[in-house]
């Protein structure tokens, strides 16, 4: 292997650590939210909505005819301006798996999310980096099959979640992605994705003095 694809998987690889990262620590503010917004005292209105979500993917992996099953999972930071959009910060983890290819991705990106009532529609830019399994046999025909790839990935997407109960709203989702295989082989795959966001309670003003 040469100089240059040991660098590749290098920068990929720590692209990757960077992904899992930002969703671990998405993750942490989800779980330190409650105690931080006790400790809290807040003269502006704005409002800090922070979610988590998991669900069911249907992913057409732009290899072979058959198509991928898995679930994917996140959590975004939206931050309440006095905007038409609410920005965000969102972190998703995919896992799919299918008979002809495997494909994972760890992403991270933007979010800009506008509200109608009980429907909350948005758009998103994610970046991070997606491993392939080619689920081939190995053998004596075969002894050299190439098994495993990995790649930069980037995903425009979007969706709308719906108020269901409380703090719970059912998710649609629909993602397009662009994977980097080497200088002339590329992929397209396209995920659906259906499932529930719970956001965790939060106020515009808290009274609570930090001591």
């Amino acid at each position: 292997m040469g100089n240059g694809m040991l660098m590749t998987r290098h920068i990929l690889w720590r692209m990757r650590v960077c992904a899992i990262m930002a969703f671990a620590a998405i993750a942490a503010v989800l779980v330190c939210s409650p105690t931080a917004q006790a400790q809290a005292t807040a003269t502006a209105s704005k409002k800090l909505d922070i979610s988590a979500f998991a669900g069911y993917s249907y992913l057409k992996p732009d290899y072979g005819p058959a198509h991928d099953n898995g679930f994917t999972f996140g959590a975004n930071i939206t931050r309440a301006f006095h905007f038409p959009v609410k920005p965000s910060l969102e972190a998703r983890v995919s896992l799919n798996h299918g008979s002809t290819v495997n494909e994972k991705t760890y992403l991270f990106g933007v979010r800009g999310q506008t509200n109608y009532g009980r429907f909350h529609p948005y758009a998103d830019f994610l970046i991070g980096v997606g491993d392939i399994h080619y689920n081939f046999v190995v053998n004596a025909a075969n002894p050299t099959a190439y098994l495993n790839d990995n790649s930069l990935v980037k995903s425009p997407g979007g969706g709308v979640d719906i108020d269901l109960i409380r703090n719970f709203r059912v998710k649609a989702d629909y993602q397009y992605q662009f994977w980097y295989l080497g200088t002339n082989d590329s992929l397209n795959p396209s995920a659906i994705t259906l499932g529930i966001s719970y956001s965790l309670p939060s106020k515009p003003n808290y009274q609570s003095v930090v001591h």
